[in-house]
């Protein structure tokens, strides 16, 4: 292959990709490939990103992306439509939803059902699929052009306890059962998923691309801002920890308010983030009293999320077991912690375990009640001499946890592919050529 290989990936994610996604894309261009992602487009998505009527391209941080249209109505489902539109605006909505569970139990939903086709035109090399919900795109869109199929897991997709995967479990299993085995190559978050991929589907195991991050242009851990207490209007005497990221069930977010009530008096929580439990958590830091030392503060970009990491006093990960792929989780959170240099605190599941107990980042504790949670900020803030060792340890662990090492796994993954598609052409070329 003379020219570069031009690698398509695709993906669901809306309005903001991933950002392990696009540091991927981003470090496949630097090393000289092509490279486009396909993501969908609902009207919120391009409300979002100010994406005029009628475009089907915009650029995320130097990376070209493809939006596909999925606003508007599923034209299977036009019964349903009508049938709602004679109950009003309520009916609307209920049919809208009712779409959106019949796609589940279908299959494919309208990103799914339309993007093969989008995808195959692209006429890639490589096709990357982000993730299970779009195996299946990738795979045909490879099919169709001969191009090999990689395959990157964020997650132990089945076993996630939201309801439109979970009413699905059984079939997003066979699923990977099935095409996991035909990649060219896979890579997951962390080496339990990956072990545990490799126990179920009887296949090598994903190599391990952790979700690092660098940090941000003219970042100095030495000398980190004050961002938050400038923000929050606290004296430098008082505590911060923090949660930074989506405000989504399953984090042990309600916990985390009802332990402020039990933290030392100098110690506020912070949270940073979206999502549709803020105002659902403000109210229940109002109802116990404690509205003054919760204080809530909107999502920042990318490129400040460091800096705003390194301006608290603790990092607070409380996700709880509620299923698997939670138990084994790897947040970004972590690796913004590390980054930051921020000490960590985090709930006793697995991989938390092994990275911040193994690198000495800070305290992991069973978060199963407040008090618990208030117990593990209280016991790693209320340690001066700890806290600089701490600090001193995310010095060291920022050397090893960063993208530029995990980007040379990536690198050496797609180097693999390519080498692999070129040899496979040279043969064709050959055997023509012997003909």
């Amino acid at each position: 292959m003379s020219r570069p290989p031009f690698v398509y990936m695709i993906t669901q994610d809306i309005p903001v990709i991933d950002r392990r996604i696009i540091l991927q894309a981003q470090s496949l261009q630097q090393a000289g490939y092509k490279v486009r992602i396909l993501t969908q487009a609902s009207f919120e998505a391009t409300q979002a990103i100010n994406l005029p009527a009628g475009d089907d391209s915009h650029e995320v941080e130097g990376i070209a992306v493809e939006y596909l249209a999925t606003r508007g109505h599923d034209p299977r489902y036009g019964w349903l439509y009508r049938l709602g539109s004679l109950g009003g605006a309520r009916g609307r909505h209920q049919a809208n939803r009712a779409v959106t569970v019949l796609g589940v139990l279908h299959g494919y939903n309208t990103f799914r059902r339309l993007a093969p086709y989008w995808a195959a035109r692209a006429k890639a090399d490589i096709y990357t699929a982000h993730d299970l919900d779009n195996l299946q795109v990738a795979m045909l869109a490879a099919r169709a052009n001969s191009a090999p199929v990689v395959y990157d897991a964020h997650e132990l997709y089945p076993e996630i306890s939201y309801p439109l995967v979970k009413l699905r479990k059984n079939y997003w299993t066979k699923v990977e059962a099935r095409l996991l085995p035909k990649v060219a190559a896979a890579s997951t978050v962390n080496e339990f998923i990956a072990d545990e991929m490799a126990k179920r589907y009887h296949v090598p195991p994903p190599a391990v691309i952790y979700n690092a991050t660098n940090p941000p242009p003219g970042f100095d851990l030495a000398n980190p801002p004050n961002l938050l207490r400038e923000k929050l209007g606290l004296a430098a005497d008082q505590r911060i920890a923090l949660f930074q990221g989506q405000l989504a069930p399953g984090r042990g977010l309600d916990k985390l308010v009802l332990a402020a009530s039990h933290l030392a008096p100098n110690i506020h929580l912070a949270f940073m983030g979206y999502g549709n439990l803020r105002p659902v958590l403000a109210k229940l830091a109002e109802a116990q009293g404690t509205s003054g030392r919760v204080h809530f503060l909107d999502a920042v970009p990318q490129s400040e999320l460091i800096a705003h990491c390194a301006s608290a006093d603790a990092g607070l990960i409380p996700y709880q077991p509620v299923d698997l792929n939670n138990y084994y989780c790897s947040p970004n959170k972590l690796f913004d912690f590390i980054v930051a240099g921020l000490p960590i605190v985090a709930n006793d599941l697995p991989f938390l375990h092994k990275m911040v107990v193994g690198n000495g980042l800070g305290e992991v504790a069973t978060m199963d009640s407040p008090q618990q949670i208030a117990e593990a900020i209280n016991k790693l803030l209320g340690n001066e001499s700890r806290l600089r060792q701490t600090r001193s340890n995310l010095l060291k662990a920022a050397q090893v946890y960063n993208w530029t090492n995990e980007s040379k796994k990536l690198l050496a993954i797609y180097q693999q592919v390519a080498e692999r598609l070129r040899n496979n052409q040279l043969d064709f070329a050959d055997r023509q050529h012997s003909e």
